[in-house]
């Protein structure tokens, strides 16, 4: 990441020229560290938005809608009373320090226009946002820091505003570039880009290594780049003049994740990162912030679910496992009915009080041995015996069925794994979450915004025909997809045996082309288990060939009628497809 020292300065930059001479509307205060104010200029309405927390420190323009308590927190109230109405004559940065002062002017108790500050400091796990009087003496701040806090200063309400220690270290546009070059090489045995990190101010090491790659290709020791400074130079030169004219800003992204971020442009990955540019440094923020939150709550949720969905599995696995050597051994109840038989046959002659009957199996032509309880008459043996049959037959059937429904839910509980290994998103996991919840699976202990979460729709296709393709993301959308949005001559797919989204191709009617079809098995492969592997097999029918299995588990289907094709799932080829 790097919001640094010089982003910063070139976001001031943008955020003046959007926001001077805004007036305060709203103030909200969504979490403890984050606060939202609500900006109205000729323009309209726009939300600057303030965190401090350790590790996502920042300050923006933002699109974002935020969720704010119901009773707004005592700074909240404060800030509302004091900055309510009041407006904002400029944003400035002092020498690339990574401190944002927000200069406002509001009218006090007795109607004098008066002198007020927010002060944002992005400086790591010492971020903080504090809020100064006419005379920079604190009005309160988001983290209080007494003296058991730090010693170098107090950030107390009522205390006199001291700033962080400033860094001595050389400004980018104001010293020379041979001065700059001078105290670059005094560091003669490091490497160079930990020596223009220790000589300029406001850079991240993300600039430092992208200076020292356009100027040597690579992170050289400096004793190297003395030997020939002028690649360096002309680095520095350029970095100056970017600083001074450009206003894009891109984001590096590592297998579709973000990784960092910076208001140049970055070359030193090459080919190994994909760049997403943007005009506004905002709404760079913005996005980078919005897709690092989604990521650490995607991982954090979709971890735990995937812990408890890994245990149920286990515990299933495990009874059925038990259920299948029950079973097994009630398969031997035919000879306690065929005792029972023999003895019912041979009573005239038998006699009570022996521990065996010797009897002839008319089936076989052999004599057999009996086992008797010497306790009981033969008659009474016979239906000893009867009974465990009747029971062996009984605990069949219903281990059978036992059985039935765990391989039913096993199968269930391991497409919902599938689903969840292939989420992108936590609306995907939350909703997964709910239908486990729904089907009794999980507890209904969940956060109340997730019980408000919105029903999934299908993912979007277009083949090259022009043909919709609608992809289920959970098994209750699957069956929704399946047997409520198609109708019964739209072509239905799924990966043959393998778990996998429900996916329909809508003809309107019409027919689709072999093209259609093999495209639209791409996408069903793709959003599979078979995501990775090639020549898989999809098979399709039409949707009055789908029904439903018996049972309370969704998205189990048997159908008839269909035909298979083997595709290989390609992602660019299916992104190109998506709407």
């Amino acid at each position: 990441m790097a919001l640094d020292g010089l982003f910063l300065y070139k976001l001031s930059l943008q955020l003046a020229a959007k926001l001077n001479g805004s007036r305060v509307e709203k103030i909200y205060q969504p979490s403890k560290e984050e606060l939202v104010f609500v900006m109205r200029s000729k323009e309209g309405a726009k939300k600057l938005y303030v965190n401090c927390r350790a590790d996502a420190a920042r300050v923006h323009m933002s699109n974002q809608s935020f969720i704010n308590p119901q009773n707004p927190p005592m700074l909240c109230m404060l800030l509302r009373k004091k900055f309510t109405s009041a407006w904002l004559d400029r944003v400035r940065q002092d020498d690339f320090e990574r401190i944002l002062c927000f200069e406002f002017s509001a009218l006090n108790d007795f109607g004098d226009r008066v002198p007020l500050k927010m002060i944002c400091e992005i400086m790591g796990r010492y971020s903080n946002v504090i809020f100064l009087d006419e005379n920079d003496v604190i009005i309160d701040c988001v983290k209080r820091v007494g003296a058991n806090k730090s010693s170098v200063r107090e950030l107390l309400p009522g205390k006199p505003y001291i700033p962080p220690p400033r860094q001595d270290k050389l400004l980018l546009t104001q010293a020379p570039v041979e001065s700059i070059l001078e105290t670059v090489f005094e560091n003669q045995n490091a490497m160079l880009s930990k020596a223009l990190l220790k000589s300029i101010k406001g850079l991240s090491p993300l600039l430092c290594n992208e200076l020292a790659f356009c100027a040597y290709g690579e992170d050289v020791p400096v004793y190297e780049a003395v030997k020939n400074p002028e690649p360096l130079q002309k680095a520095l030169i350029s970095m100056r003049e970017g600083l001074l004219s450009s206003d894009n800003g891109c984001i590096l992204k590592e297998n579709e994740k973000p990784i960092a971020f910076s208001y140049a442009d970055i070359r030193q990955f090459g080919s190994l990162c994909r760049k997403e540019y943007f005009d506004s440094l905002s709404e760079l923020l913005d996005v980078y912030f919005q897709n690092a939150v989604n990521t650490v709550k995607r991982t954090q949720s979709g971890g735990e679910l995937l812990k408890k969905l890994h245990a149920m599995i286990e515990k299933l696995t495990r009874k059925l496992a038990i259920q299948r050597k029950e079973l097994e051994e009630s398969e031997g109840s035919e000879v306690f009915k065929l005792y029972g038989e023999l003895i019912n046959a041979n009573l005239y002659y038998l006699e009570s009080g022996v521990s065996a009957y010797s009897v002839l199996n008319y089936y076989t032509g052999e004599t057999i041995e009996i086992p008797a309880d010497i306790l009981l008459t033969p008659a009474e043996n016979a239906a000893r015996y009867y009974k465990e049959y009747r029971k062996k037959q009984n605990a069949k059937a219903f281990i059978s069925d036992q059985i039935r429904q765990g391989e039913g839910q096993l199968d269930y509980l391991e497409s919902v794994l599938d689903i969840l290994e292939r989420a992108e998103t936590m609306e995907e996991i939350t909703a997964l979450k709910k239908e486990l919840i729904s089907l009794g699976y999980l507890k209904a202990k969940v956060l109340k915004r997730e019980k408000n979460a919105k029903e999934l729709k299908p993912s979007e296709f277009c083949t090259s025909g022009g043909f919709l393709v609608l992809v289920g993301r959970n098994n209750l959308s699957n069956d929704k997809l399946t047997f409520k949005l198609s109708h019964g001559n739209d072509v239905w797919l799924h990966t043959k045996n393998i778990h996998g989204s429900h996916t329909v191709l809508i003809t309107r009617g019409e027919e689709p082309a072999e093209e259609d079809i093999v495209e639209a098995a791409g996408i069903c492969a793709y959003y599979s288990k078979a995501r990775d592997a090639v020549n898989v097999p999809v098979d399709y029918t039409r949707i009055k060939f789908v029904k439903r299995q018996p049972g309370n588990i969704p998205g189990r289907v048997f159908y008839t009628d269909y035909k298979t094709v083997f595709v290989n799932p390609d992602k660019e080829e299916i992104e190109k497809l998506k709407r």
